[in-house]
């Protein structure tokens, strides 16, 4: 009995002194997005996304982060591309990333459907989604399948397999959906990969005419990525209601539009007071998609004349031919008056690139492409090339999205962000596991500091507090079974099990899911895709200007509301 009681007594001190279930060591993982060869058959079958690999045998895809969609979208043979503009199956394959043969995978198991097998219940196509959103859940066909994206590790998760055409195949690659109930991200979290279901990402650059100066991009889970930011941020709520207009949850206002001229001369192609709501979508195929008008004016200050539109990777864009007037400036994008991203001319001004027949890449010089297409009534958008100017991370625990500059570096330097669901197991351990709650280290007035953070070490006296604390659990424990076994003698055991684990926010489901709170009075989970320039839908016209924001740390019953100041942002949010 006395080596059974002390060998108790060192596995519960070295749970305890060791870790256990504190996890503050975990580190966010960087998936790079990158050109990647689709059918090694063909070398030049090139599409940018991230490398990932699916199944028994392992086979190998490339996928693209959807923002707004909360379960993951892989296509096998029947991948629905729309035939009007995907000319033949080769090219079809090519755009999707490969095709995903779950016939001749052995780890593959097959469900009922999504959400019988414990899916995200939810995929709401809102305004501005693509059509076939809403049907994605109740006709995909669904299994559980290993999958690992970049150099993470394989994770068996529920995937579902699109079984009608939902996207017109413009939108291009399988889905790993990002949403507020991300099946991908809770996985990656359950099983204590990622420290915070929060992810950033950088698109990187190309088309720079130059392969020393071509960057690949990275989509950071469960943190972000230092190296890549410059100055202050801007934080905002993630807002999925209905009134934003804004179906990714992430709302801003374009309040200007600057062209900025080789020889340094600045022009601002928008109208006084005419600021313009904006969804940001980074999966969309270009820098921004806006009003008409806007585009007008920027071909009108260029001096360029369009020849058409792009039915190529870049869909949407308007077409010039090389030999013309081409623009060799940049243009800066700015946010309520406050965050200014300019996008360089490599990156806003693009060669004609499109998938050949044979399924190889084809760069056409001799056409190019500014990365602005033009909407009418229909849903704004910044897109996938907005972010070679800035950097982009959403944290769904805190529900906030914040933005910086870019910084175009091929170093790193990941920090974690820590959920709030594993804030007690941080106050277990004692330390601070060397990283942030939030972006620049938030505080509990929602403001944040400069983004100077970076991973700490232990201090010696937290090693010694962690010495001292040992020994009185070793004290404690062994007088508490003392305690019970003296009892034992007169009652019997009585056992009681270890305090319950703050879960306020989490619905507590079936072993294998993990359903975080959807309170739709507090927060309304509206996930759901972006659509395509031929089948967006109408949406209300926004009042100019129109910059309020619900008070994110006072419950959305209140409908209390920020009062613009002077720079077009409410008070607060700004670092």
């Amino acid at each position: 009995m006395v080596t059974v009681m002390w060998s108790l007594i060192i596995a519960l001190w070295a749970e305890h002194g060791l870790g256990g279930a504190c996890n503050t060591t975990t580190s966010p993982i960087a998936l790079p997005i990158t050109d990647t060869v689709v059918d090694p058959k063909i070398p030049d079958s090139l599409m940018r996304g991230i490398p990932a690999k699916i199944g028994t045998p392992s086979h190998n895809i490339v996928v693209l982060p959807w923002t707004d969609l909360n379960n993951t979208y892989i296509y096998d043979k029947e991948a629905y591309c729309d035939p009007s503009i995907i000319w033949n199956d080769k090219i079809c394959e090519i755009r999707r990333g490969g095709y995903f043969l779950e016939d001749k995978s052995t780890s593959f198991t097959k469900s009922s459907d999504l959400a019988a097998a414990g899916s995200a219940t939810q995929e709401l196509g809102t305004r501005g989604a693509e059509l076939g959103v809403p049907e994605l859940l109740s006709t995909s066909f669904a299994g559980t399948e290993l999958f690992a994206a970049g150099t993470s590790n394989s994770t068996a998760m529920l995937i579902g397999i699109p079984r009608m055409r939902w996207d017109n195949g413009y939108t291009i690659l399988h889905a790993v959906g990002l949403g507020s109930n991300s099946t991908y991200l809770n996985a990656l979290f359950r099983s204590g990969q990622i420290p915070s279901r929060v992810w950033s990402m950088f698109w990187g650059r190309m088309w720079t005419g130059n392969a020393a100066t071509d960057m690949d991009g990275s989509l950071v889970l469960g943190g972000y990525d230092q190296e890549k930011v410059i100055g202050r941020n801007v934080t905002q709520p993630l807002d999925y209601s209905e009134d934003t207009g804004c179906w990714t949850g992430m709302k801003v206002t374009v309040s200007n539009v600057v062209v900025n001229f080789r020889n340094g001369t600045d022009y601002g192609i928008m109208p006084r007071n005419s600021a313009v709501p904006c969804c940001i979508v980074p999966q969309r195929q270009l820098v921004w998609e806006g009003p008409v008008d806007i585009v007008d004016a920027f071909e009108t200050a260029t001096q360029m004349n369009s020849t058409g539109q792009s039915f190529g990777l870049h869909w949407g864009a308007r077409q010039y031919t090389a030999s013309g007037n081409i623009f060799d400036g940049d243009v800066t994008f700015v946010l309520s008056n406050v965050l200014q991203i300019r996008i360089p001319n490599n990156q806003l001004i693009t060669p004609f690139v499109e998938v050949d027949r044979n399924g190889s890449r084809l760069v056409h010089q001799d056409r190019k492409e500014p990365l602005m297409g033009g909407v009418s009534d229909n849903p704004t958008t910044l897109g996938r090339y907005f972010f070679t100017g800035a950097y982009l991370m959403v944290d769904h625990d805190a529900q906030t999205f914040t933005m910086w500059q870019a910084n175009p570096s091929a170093k790193n330097n990941l920090v974690p962000v820590v959920s709030k669901l594993a804030d007690n197991r941080e106050n277990e351990c004692g330390v601070d596991g060397g990283a942030t709650s939030g972006p620049g280290g938030a505080n509990e007035s929602g403001s944040t500091s400069e983004n100077a953070v970076g991973t700490s070490s232990i201090s010696a006296g937290a090693i010694a507090g962690a010495a001292v604390g040992a020994v009185a659990v070793l004290g404690g424990l062994a007088g508490l079974i003392f305690f019970l076994l003296r009892r034992k003698k007169r009652k019997g055991m009585m056992s009681s099990g270890p305090p319950l684990a703050d879960t306020s926010g989490v619905n507590q489901g079936s072993a294998d899911e993990v359903h975080y709170k959807t309170d739709q009075s507090e927060r309304r989970e509206v996930p759901g895709s972006e659509c395509s320039p031929r089948e967006l839908h109408g949406t209300p016209a926004f009042s100019q200007g129109d910059g309020a924001y619900t008070n994110w740390k006072t419950s959305r019953r209140s409908g209390v509301t920020y009062e613009l100041d002077g720079t077009g942002m409410p008070p607060g949010y700004i670092t």
